[in-house]
């Protein structure tokens, strides 16, 4: 076969693929008609969705990159379910930051994309219906938890229907050569996260501290001679070339983000569970609510406290669990815990995120 026989192989085939997503368009549509008539306003389905890329993740058996296949059928999925509504997604801004990199990943284009500052008027956001989705930073492996963050748990109404782990890496970002460089603009935990790197190809370049890594970067787009330390996505953003790829000093370093919105997720089989609790004051209360969980071999990811905004000097606790809220043993754990709790406050129950994940 010749160059122009192959080519009209793949012409073919193309038309095949844009015919089954026109056929896919259709059923989502009637799925969305369904839908309406029953009552059912949930759209983001991530249980749904992870069931999807999991199915089709095994049947490609590395045929076709996986992570491309990821990509194109988080946007195959994101264009369809604008069909059903557009959704709005709200993250901390401004544009380009490692939450808009996240929500990109999990909503993908096909969404409104709300840039809000600060981080915790993202509930307020959702919770207003100005956005149907929020994406929230809730701890860092070397910083830990975001404590504003988890603080407006004990207020909202809001569910936590998703999770992801965003690998931070970090660049050195500009329209000018490395040697041309005279300051740097970015947020002091990029500076700290990059310090031995900038100590040894840098020195003597001046570090200007700001809110954050996009705000870096837009900066450096308008400033010549300067740098950005950000993302790549940032970088794509504002038009800067990569002058110093992966500059952090330690490679592992990760941030989880979880969605909030107003439903949790249903069942896929890896599930997590996130919960609020205060404990009754009495000698050995914690320990007894510890020991349900053990009983019901529930096992506990993460335990934190924070203080009571009720009482002074009293204390709940943010837990993670593995397992789904309708699990029998989460079930029946969760409700024999309550008689040894003033408060217990189911914050989500969603599929839980691949800490393997890379993108």
């Amino acid at each position: 076969m010749k160059l122009r026989d192959y080519r009209n192989l793949l012409d073919q085939i193309d038309d095949q693929i844009l015919a089954l997503l026109q056929e896919r368009a259709t059923i989502v549509k009637r799925v969305g008609e369904l839908k309406s008539r029953t009552g059912v306003e949930q759209i983001y389905a991530p249980h749904r969705e992870r069931e999807i890329l999991s199915r089709l993740e095994m049947r490609n058996r590395g045929q076709f990159p996986s992570d491309a296949l990821h990509t194109i059928y988080t946007e195959i999925i994101s264009a369809c379910r604008a069909l059903e509504r557009p959704l709005s997604i709200a993250f901390l801004g401004p544009v380009g930051s490692f939450g808009h990199t996240v929500s990109s990943h999990l909503f993908g284009q096909s969404v409104k994309f709300i840039a809000v500052v600060p981080q915790p008027d993202i509930f307020a956001t959702v919770e207003s219906g100005r956005a149907d989705y929020g994406v929230v930073a809730i701890e860092n492996s070397r910083h830990g938890t975001v404590r504003d963050v988890l603080d407006m748990f004990q207020y909202t109404s809001l569910q936590i229907c998703g999770e992801c782990f965003l690998p931070i890496k970090q660049h050195l970002l500009s329209k000018s050569p490395l040697a041309q460089i005279k300051k740097i603009y970015s947020h002091p935990q990029a500076f700290a996260q990059c310090r031995q790197w900038l100590s040894q190809n840098m020195p003597g370049v001046q570090q200007i501290e700001v809110s954050s890594t996009s705000e870096a970067a837009e900066l450096a787009t308008n400033e010549p001679n300067t740098a950005a330390i950000a993302s790549q996505f940032a970088g794509e953003i504002y038009g800067l070339r990569m002058v110093g790829e992966s500059i952090m000093d330690g490679p592992n370093n990760t941030t989880r983000f979880l969605v909030i919105g107003s439903h949790s997720a249903a069942r896929t089989g890896n599930d997590r569970t996130s919960i609020l609790f205060a404990v009754k004051d009495k000698v050995g209360a914690l320990w007894e609510v510890l020991q349900v969980l053990k009983n019901y071999e529930v096992n506990m990811s993460k335990i934190e406290s924070l203080p009571s905004r009720t009482k002074a000097w009293e204390y709940v606790f943010f837990v993670d669990l593995e397992g789904h809220a309708e699990d029998e043993n989460v079930r029946k754990a969760l409700t024999e815990t309550e008689e040894f709790c003033v408060l217990v406050k189911i914050l989500g129950t969603y599929p839980a995120g691949d800490q393997s994940e890379g993108f």
